[in-house]
């Protein structure tokens, strides 16, 4: 590592100064261990990735996302493909799981110190693509999750300013006030296997995932998803989910290794969503990384290769 670029989202958190405060602290522990290192605010929503690429073409070596997964998220959509500079994190948001799975300590000096003995490693990133025809087609990459259905409601109607306020906590209270309130629809769903074969089924939440441990309770969430993989961990949740996806939830905080009916745990390539024919509902959403992004339908699969990420070995 020689030449670092940390880029953070000034727009986002609840206590801002002290984010900037974070992420100096981070870029002079950069300097102390001899690297060039450069701070720069994102642009807003959805900038980072091309500031990222900018900084590609200007010869940084390694570009530093400093917040949660979702300004990950906004910096990986200028990395990928672009493997000779790799990405790295200072967790600065509320759940960082793509941290905690990297075992990336939330203090920015530590997590500096802690990369600074990684190594860069080329591994395949997650894709999340909308499908509607007579509409241009929308494209993101992905390094934690993706999901359709209830989660992805979730995220749609939470609030920035009570994610900020209240974090964790705040997807507990919505996730239940939702489920109290909405009955989930179902929706086609149609997986690609490793060996090419096709299976078609209705569900109304399936969600793919990319990393081992969450962090915090809530670890084991997909057993066997790891990034070292080139295929998709999926969740899928057959019927209804009004009792199958909380359940499921409780299980993955305890530990438990439990048969819940109606969740199945798959590996795919490719997963195509889409609407039952007259049976289309507006408040099927999809999220990736805790973004939200579009309704249905909507394309999951995976790209092998994509970007390089700063690994212990």
């Amino acid at each position: 590592m020689h030449k670092a670029l940390l880029i953070y989202n000034p727009f986002s958190g609840f206590r801002r100064r002290h984010r900037v405060e974070q992420v100096e602290a981070a870029a002079e522990e950069l300097r102390r261990a001899g690297v060039e290192a450069k701070v720069l605010p994102s642009r807003g929503p959805s900038k980072a990735g091309a500031q990222a690429r900018e900084a590609i073409d200007a010869g940084f070596d390694t570009i530093f996302a400093c917040g949660g997964d979702g300004t990950i998220h906004d910096v990986l959509q200028g990395m990928v493909g672009q493997t000779q500079t790799a990405l790295g994190i200072v967790p600065l948001g509320t759940a960082n799981a793509l941290a905690a799975d990297l075992q990336i300590p939330r203090n920015p000096i530590l997590a500096i110190q802690r990369q600074l003995q990684y190594q860069p490693k080329t591994i395949a990133a997650g894709v999340i693509e909308h499908c509607q025809q007579e509409h241009p087609k929308h494209r993101r990459y992905f390094t934690v999750m993706a999901g359709v259905g209830p989660d992805a409601l979730l995220v749609y109607s939470l609030s920035a300013e009570a994610k900020a306020r209240w974090g964790v906590a705040a997807y507990v209270l919505n996730a239940l006030w939702e489920y109290l309130r909405y009955r989930h629809a179902p929706y086609e769903m149609t997986i690609t296997h490793g060996d090419g074969t096709n299976e078609t089924f209705c569900t109304a939440q399936v969600m793919a995932v990319r990393i081992h441990n969450f962090g915090g309770p809530l670890k084991k969430f997909a057993r066997g998803a790891h990034l070292d993989r080139s295929d998709l961990r999926v969740v899928v949740f057959r019927g209804g989910v009004r009792f199958s996806y909380p359940a499921y939830l409780l299980s993955a905080l305890f530990g438990l290794r439990v048969n819940i009916p109606g969740v199945e745990l798959r590996d795919a390539k490719e997963i195509l969503c889409r609407p039952i024919a007259g049976q289309e509902d507006r408040r099927i959403y999809c999220e990736a990384d805790g973004e939200v992004l579009w309704r249905l339908p909507t394309r999951l699969s995976i790209l092998p290769g994509a970007f390089s990420l700063l690994m212990p070995e």
